[in-house]
């Protein structure tokens, strides 16, 4: 199998990471500031990506550098996973376009016109306004998306098995990657904390039945801010785990046992 090449390499905080012409088109395009983002600092985000395509193509991780009988798989991974990280910052960097963000208060708006029956769901539309609020554009529009989910069921409680269920199957791959995100906890506390201001809490069980944001009634509220100290630190790893597992999804082995 081909081992993909590079003619430069960057250096971004003492570690290899591919040049900015060697990201997907529309990288470059947020490095050159020519899309429309609302990044505060994009630079970051472009340095991590650049980092992210580096690690896969070229197959810098633990795997390889811990285990050298295994180098002779390096080319097959490269491969493999450095195909899946294109995709990964191709969907992403889109992802983050300010086009692709829910409008809030249209869909506020919507709701409250159908009356007191759709009080639970004006409840899930203000927790993904007060999320916004809070992170705003810092954090990829599929993270607004998937914790506004429940109001476009039958009700918002319902469940919906990740991977089987027809009807958010286009949307599974990014969506469970930004709740499996949520494993760097500061990110889960804070969600919860505004969920709970209205009487719900958010779960997801990481199995194949595992739901798309479900929600389930909280037992009491509870306040969580992100320390200003870390809260940068905090974003980063979210972004970084929400790439790699969406690089890694299709290869997460399923069952429709658990379900």
């Amino acid at each position: 199998m081909q081992v993909l090449e590079f003619p430069s390499v960057a250096v971004i905080a003492g570690e290899n990471a591919v040049a900015v012409t060697q990201l997907p088109p529309v990288w470059q395009d947020i490095a050159q500031g020519t899309v429309k983002t609302g990044l505060c600092n994009p630079q970051i985000y472009v340095e991590m990506a650049q980092l992210f395509l580096y690690k896969l193509e070229q197959g810098d991780v633990d795997l390889f550098n811990e285990r050298p009988e295994l180098t002779h798989l390096k080319p097959s991974f490269c491969q493999l996973f450095g195909q899946l990280a294109r995709e990964t910052l191709e969907f992403y960097g889109h992802d983050f376009m300010t086009c692709n963000y829910p409008n809030f208060a249209e869909i506020l708006r919507e709701l409250e016109s159908y009356g007191s029956d759709y009080a639970d769901e004006i409840k899930v539309a203000k927790i993904g306004l007060e999320l916004f609020d809070e992170f705003g554009y810092e954090l990829p529009a599929s993270f607004y998306h998937v914790h506004l989910a429940p109001i476009y069921r039958d009700h918002v409680f319902e469940e919906r098995a990740l991977r089987f269920d027809k009807r958010d199957i286009e949307h599974k791959r990014p969506w469970d990657a930004m709740l499996h995100a949520c494993k760097v906890f500061a990110m889960q506390m804070k969600v919860q904390s505004i969920a709970s201001k209205y009487g719900f809490t958010y779960q997801h069980g990481c199995g194949c039945n595992s739901h798309l944001s479900a929600i389930d009634l909280s037992q009491g509220k509870f306040e969580y801010e992100l320390s200003p100290e870390k809260r940068d630190r905090w974003i980063r790893s979210f972004i970084w785990t929400a790439w790699y597992e969406y690089a890694f999804f299709a290869i997460v082995p399923n069952t429709s046992y658990l379900v």
